[in-house]
């Protein structure tokens, strides 16, 4: 399909709207390894409500894995 691009989270401006995870995403990240089960978890945490997410509220608080 001409005029599609990939879209990375480098083509966007955070200012917290997407989790900053996702340059180094967790091996448990919802984004890492993405299925179509993990889409409304992505859609929900990777984006603008990230800091409600488990894994984000972990890696804060130095807790990565």
């Amino acid at each position: 399909m001409a005029g599609i691009t990939q879209k990375t989270s480098d083509d966007f401006d955070n200012g917290d709207k997407i989790c900053p995870i996702l340059d180094n995403p967790e091996p448990d990240c919802y984004y890492f390894n993405m299925t179509s089960q993990k889409i409304p978890f992505v859609v929900k945490y990777c984006l603008r409500y990230f800091r409600a997410c488990d894994i984000y509220q972990r890696v804060q608080e130095g807790g990565g894995t």
